[in-house]
């Protein structure tokens, strides 16, 4: 069966859309049969050209149901669901057929307080520090501010994403620029390790239009 991967939360611009799309691209790097389903009705549905994996249409509940269905009798297929924001309600129906829910949030102190009340409210789910600093004193101010503000929640925390120029190709018609994919495929590892597993038992010899 396939393996599903929910990105959640209720603060909009936190990067879940383009957080989902890299994880597709960095695991469909690797040979795994990727797909990305948007939900979120306010969001135009990216083509499939030019990417490794496939970008599908679930803004319509009915049809949303009907593509995890089918999706789900793919053998080792890894299916990414952008969740949009400001849908509590959404998120939970989807976090309920998910194997792992991924909660991004950024630096802000808004982000940090919305954060922590969706991983109250997702008791499954994980959070992703999402666009970290990586100048050493904005890495150190971030850090802390993350250990005051969710404290008791660092082992549901996967290591932080940080700050990469480049990332918003991933959301162009083009697709993503050579020079994010090796942070694509490390992100994609770090989802696999969060579920216990590997690129080896998922990689496929499929051609790319397979999956296209």
């Amino acid at each position: 069966m396939a393996t599903i991967i929910v990105l959640a939360g209720d603060k909009g611009g936190s990067g879940k859309t383009t957080s989902s799309h890299a994880i597709a691209h960095g695991l469909a790097m690797y040979g795994v049969y990727a797909f990305h389903i948007s939900t979120d009705p306010r969001r135009e549905i990216l083509p499939s050209e030019n990417r490794r994996y496939a970008t599908l249409d679930g803004r319509d509940p009915k049809t949303l149901g009907g593509i995890i269905d089918r999706l789900q009798a793919m053998d080792r297929a890894i299916v990414l669901i952008d969740g949009g924001g400001g849908r509590p309600d959404v998120d939970r129906v989807l976090s309920n057929v998910a194997d792992l829910t991924i909660l991004p949030f950024m630096q802000s102190q808004t982000d940090l307080r919305v954060a922590k009340a969706d991983l109250d409210r997702l008791p499954e789910a994980v959070g992703l520090p999402n666009r970290w600093p990586t100048q050493k004193w904005a890495r150190e101010v971030a850090d802390r501010e993350l250990a005051e503000e969710l404290r008791g929640y660092i082992d549901r925390l996967m290591s932080p994403v940080p700050e990469i120029n480049g990332y918003v190709s991933l959301l162009r018609d083009t697709g993503a620029v050579p020079k994010i994919n090796p942070s694509c495929k490390q992100l994609g590892l770090r989802v696999l390790e969060r579920l216990g597993l590997s690129v080896f038992s998922l990689a496929t010899e499929a051609p790319e239009s397979a999956i296209a």
